[in-house]
């Protein structure tokens, strides 16, 4: 009795969101979801009622197919026997992707939901060389279907820079062979390779996931395009020549391992205290005691229009383009307002948010931390005036009350210890200084936390509860005086009291 009665639960849900009305669809379409589906499982008392599903999405307009082939997708992915049972649509998921009929948010859906069947890689992709798919779309759905067993040379070459798609990077002959370090990056043993391989199509899948729940509610996700900044592929300033390696900066600067005073040369900057030396590469200050590779030789240069992109739009439910690069640029003109002393960018990456900086206070006033190499070069190639310092967030190279501001923009969910990065900014910061971030909260809608949550598992990121970042900040001595942002957007300001 109790299994019937469960079947009839879900009978009824499924007769409720077949009959509901378009303001009435989000909530009908999340009691649906809850009834088959729990935090990455199939409900095991819902598996015989898949096949309603199936006869359901034959049936509906496709508003409704869309959120639908998003719950199969949840289906097809949890670890269960949800998959064999969606697959038995498969023949009704390509007739749909090929009726002709152009919805956005159905097709995204249909794209997440078939990228769940390698094991039909073939049949699929016949099938949606007619569809008209976005490129992006397209090459996600093709590298999620590939079994990184019979991937060919060319495909394993992307191994590392497919996400949000293998269509954003588009990796040329020309630069593999300008590139020799991609041997070294791609010189990894079978059984590592196999496993980034699975880890990067998690993280498509996770990507696929959330554009297609936005879509099929909001409708079609803008473009992710990200236009250069004119001028920012040149060099605004040449390099410093050496003499002065603290550019003007030197009392801010202390050893990060026992806080004494440095003495510097063009070569080194050494603890009087400790002794430890710190060397000078090509005119970067090193101040970090680990190796900064191997890495990904092309990452640096195209972060801002894949990787970064990719990131927050599934980070900050950005499908909409509710945030633009002008909005970040506005919040840090109007916010960064530091008091005496340099104002340290961390974790700077390739200089796009340096440069904003240095527009309204001059590069001579700006110092650029991060803990890679590469893109560090890539920020002296367009900001040669900026001092540029190799380090951790976790041990920043700085005396107490030494700084000016601090920024840390897209970046804090990426520190393994964000609440000893923000004691660290606490430590060094003076008072008045601003302390400025946009980082990304943690979706408050369960199903589309599931996506983030899954994301954030395969990048070794996290996001944050506002109310634990704010506890941390005041812990630190810093008091908030903004906390904005739509979406899942964290723009963040406070002050060192």
């Amino acid at each position: 009795m109790g299994d019937t009665s469960t079947i009839s639960v879900a009978r009824a849900t499924i007769d409720k969101f077949t009959d509901a009305s378009s303001g009435e669809l989000d909530s009908a379409f999340r009691r649906l979801t809850a009834e088959f589906w729990e935090d990455g499982s199939v409900r095991p008392e819902a598996l015989s009622d898949i096949p309603a599903l199936l006869d359901l999405l034959g049936a509906v307009p496709p508003g409704k197919q869309a959120k639908l082939a998003v719950l199969l997708g949840l289906l097809a992915e949890a670890d269960s026997p949800g998959h064999p049972a969606v697959r038995k649509g498969l023949d009704l998921y390509l007739r749909l992707l090929g009726d002709g009929r152009k919805d956005p948010g159905r097709e995204a859906a249909l794209v997440f939901l078939l990228a769940h069947f390698p094991e039909d890689r073939e049949p699929i992709l016949t099938a949606v060389s007619t569809a008209d798919l976005d490129e992006d779309d397209l090459s996600r759905l093709t590298r999620c279907l590939q079994p990184y067993e019979t991937a060919d040379a060319a495909t394993r070459w992307n191994l590392g820079r497919v996400f949000p798609s293998p269509a954003v990077w588009g990796l040329t002959e020309e630069e593999r062979a300008a590139n020799p370090a991609l041997e070294e990056w791609l010189g990894l043993p079978e059984g590592r390779g196999a496993g980034l391989w699975a880890t990067e199509t998690r993280a498509l899948l996770a990507y696929a996931g959330a554009k297609a729940l936005w879509s099929a509610e909001y409708g079609p996700a803008v473009s992710p395009f990200v236009t250069p900044v004119p001028g920012e592929q040149g060099r605004t300033a040449e390099p410093a020549d050496g003499s002065d390696v603290f550019r003007g900066h030197a009392a801010a600067f202390r050893c990060p391992s026992c806080l004494g005073p440095l003495s510097a040369s063009a070569e080194s900057a050494v603890c009087k205290g400790c002794g430890a030396s710190f060397p000078v590469r090509d005119g970067l200050l090193d101040f970090h005691d680990e190796p900064s590779g191997p890495s990904d030789p092309l990452l640096a240069g195209r972060y801002e229009r894949g990787l970064r992109a990719g990131f927050v739009r599934i980070m900050g439910a950005n499908w909409g383009g509710w945030v633009s690069l002008d909005d970040e640029d506005d919040y840090l003109t109007e916010h960064v307002r530091p008091v005496e002393g340099p104002l340290l960018d961390l974790a700077a990456g390739a200089g796009r948010w340096t440069r904003v900086l240095t527009r309204s206070l001059g590069e001579d006033r700006v110092v650029a931390l991060d803990l890679s190499a590469e893109m560090l070069a890539q920020l002296r190639a367009k900001l040669g005036g900026v001092l540029t310092v190799r380090g951790s967030a976790l041990k920043l190279p700085f005396g107490d009350a030494t700084l000016g501001g601090v920024n840390c923009w897209n970046a804090l969910q990426a520190i393994p210890d964000p609440e000893r990065a923000i004691q660290e900014v606490g430590r060094c910061l003076r008072p008045g200084g601003t302390f400025t971030m946009l980082t990304f909260r943690q979706a408050s809608d369960p199903l589309y936390r599931h996506f983030q949550r899954r994301l954030e598992r395969q990048a070794h990121r996290g996001s944050f509860d506002p109310e634990r970042l704010t506890g941390w900040l005041a812990e630190a001595g810093m008091a908030v005086r903004d906390l904005s942002g739509p979406g899942n957007f964290l723009f963040l300001t406070a002050v060192k009291e």
